[in-house]
């Protein structure tokens, strides 16, 4: 929500939150001083730093699929980027890579900047506008140098060792092998939580931005548990435990008129559709109201299902299945027990059971948001 598309890049989305206009104005206000010149300048200095977060952002998902983990979307907000993974790494290796992977790509453009740059300006004036941006009238030389500063920034600040930070997961993916990932999990969102109380008690002295970001760190480390403690129960939790024998099921041929009662009379979300005991797609509740207004209470099932339903085994774990969901963007699998169909799993069975074996009411679950990769500004 509030979040458009710019692009989709080697079949990743690219969104930009709403509030990232803010950026634009915050640059633009922030070299004003030198009149409309100064304005655009700085409007423009903004979209090429967050250049480099999105860049930096690339960074995690090109080695996450590296390791066959798909990657849902790229966001960027004005605090950083994230990068939204279907799911946790599975080992440690993994994890520490896709972490180092967006400071790695920030390293890179500084030096890279720093080089090109140096090709036109003395290194001993690029690094006078570093240390006093504001000096001079901004021009080339202060774009180029603001673009190597701020790169520097995104790879240090990045890697301080605060979950949901880049840092935190290499801290985090460093602990693990030595100690268990709950523990490692639980160590390093203490430590996040340290640091975030340091950064919002520095906001009010200083940058209030720190505040903000101390907020963030905060929240994201119990997000993070919260996300591990969920993997764990979904991982020793086999789908077909989750498979509902009560929910519905209609043949092809059944009209909208005949399956409606049954459909209202439940809460499910997901029907499956049989044929001769086969199993060959799924009707979900709003495909039956678009369905029904579409063509009449007389239509068959059959043209309201879902054939390309995502398939999983009844011993396979209900992290499995989440991962299958998220892959492929179909909130629900069909679960099969050595060819034969079992039922179907949605989405909302995995949130449930999650909250049931968490003793909650709220499941902060990955199958909710995906895992994310950030980084800050």
């Amino acid at each position: 929500m509030w979040s458009w598309r710019l692009a989709r890049v080697a079949g990743i989305d690219l969104k930009v939150h709403a509030s990232f206009l803010l950026v634009i104005v915050i640059g633009a206000m922030q070299w004003g001083g030198f009149g409309v010149h100064g304005a655009i300048f700085g409007a423009v200095l903004m979209l090429l730093m967050f250049a480099s977060v999105t860049l930096h952002e690339f960074g995690h998902a090109f080695v996450a699929r590296a390791f066959a983990i798909p990657v849902k979307d790229i966001t960027l907000y004005p605090i950083g980027g994230v990068a939204r993974l279907t799911r946790l790494p599975k080992t440690p290796l993994q994890e520490f890579l896709i972490a180092l992977a967006g400071p790695a790509v920030n390293v890179v453009l500084a030096v890279s900047l720093g080089l090109v740059g140096l090709q036109f300006f003395p290194w001993s004036d690029l690094e006078a506008t570093m240390r006093n941006p504001y000096s001079e009238v901004p021009g080339v030389q202060t774009l180029v140098a603001m673009l190597i500063s701020s790169n520097v920034v995104l790879a240090v600040f990045n890697m301080i060792p605060a979950l949901p930070m880049d840092g935190g997961r290499v801290f985090r993916s460093v602990l693990s092998f030595f100690m268990s990932a709950d523990t490692a999990t639980k160590v390093s969102a203490a430590l996040a939580r340290l640091l975030a109380v340091g950064f919002f008690v520095l906001g009010f002295y200083g940058n209030p931005m720190l505040s903000i970001i101390g907020l963030f760190v905060f929240f994201g480390a119990g997000e993070e548990l919260a996300a591990q403690k969920a993997a764990r129960m979904l991982d020793g939790v086999h789908v077909g435990d989750a498979v509902n024998d009560y929910a519905p099921r209609f043949s092809p041929d059944t009209t909208i008129a005949e399956a409606l009662p049954a459909v209202i009379g439940t809460n499910y979300d997901a029907f499956a559709v049989e044929q001769f005991g086969r199993f060959v797609g799924v009707v979900t509740r709003r495909d039956f109201k678009a369905h029904a207004d579409a063509h009449g209470p007389y239509a068959y099932v059959a043209g309201a299902m879902l054939r390309d339903v995502p398939r999983v085994q009844a011993t396979d774990s209900l992290e499995v299945a989440r991962y299958k969901m998220e892959e492929s963007e179909v909130p629900f699998v069909a679960v099969l027990r050595q060819g034969l169909f079992l039922g179907v799993v949605t989405e909302f069975d995995v949130m449930m059971l999650i909250d049931r074996l968490m003793g909650a009411t709220f499941t902060a679950a990955p199958s909710a948001r995906g895992v994310t990769s950030e980084s800050g500004t």
